[in-house]
């Protein structure tokens, strides 16, 4: 089980800004280096991948994305289930995310909190460089979010490992 909780500022953007972006998966995807959304299913979910690079190995893993929002308290949750692009190995992904008003400055905060499962023959090596991976991918959407919502995350310390 790779557990990720994730918080970042985004400086500048109002809540309401920055949830306009996280509601919509289509902006999402484009703040996630390697992510692509596909089909739209008539229950509400989407098909889509995602490419991560683990090392020298890159794997793409192939998902149903179910999304479900609550524009009153600017939250959400995203459950993916899916396989490697090899068919070797499954997938489960689950996480919740919240939109905050920045305490000390003008500007939001986002939390996310979520859990991933692996198994088959990707799991020992996927486990093993999760952590690492999990926060630079954080760290790069955190980035792209900001740089849609107009502004930086320049001048924030970064998050301990």
């Amino acid at each position: 089980m790779i557990e990720i909780s994730e918080r970042f500022d985004v400086p500048g953007a109002p809540p309401r800004e920055v949830w306009k972006l996280l509601s919509d998966p289509h902006a999402v995807v484009e703040c996630v280096p390697g992510a692509a959304l596909g089909e739209a299913h008539e229950d509400g979910s989407f098909d889509g991948t995602l490419a991560v690079k683990f090392g020298p190995a890159t794997v793409t893993f192939r998902a149903r994305i179910e999304l479900a929002l609550d524009a009153g308290t600017m939250s959400g949750s995203v459950t993916a289930r899916g396989k490697d692009s090899q068919g070797g190995s499954r997938f489960r992904a689950a996480m919740t995310f919240k939109v905050t008003p920045h305490a000390e400055q003008p500007g939001s905060t986002v939390i996310i909190e979520g859990e991933n499962e692996i198994s088959g023959k990707l799991a020992g090596i996927v486990e093993a460089g999760a952590k690492i991976v999990v926060r630079r991918m954080a760290a790069e959407f955190a980035e792209n979010l900001a740089a849609r919502c107009g502004g930086s995350l320049e001048n924030q310390k970064p998050p301990p490992p």
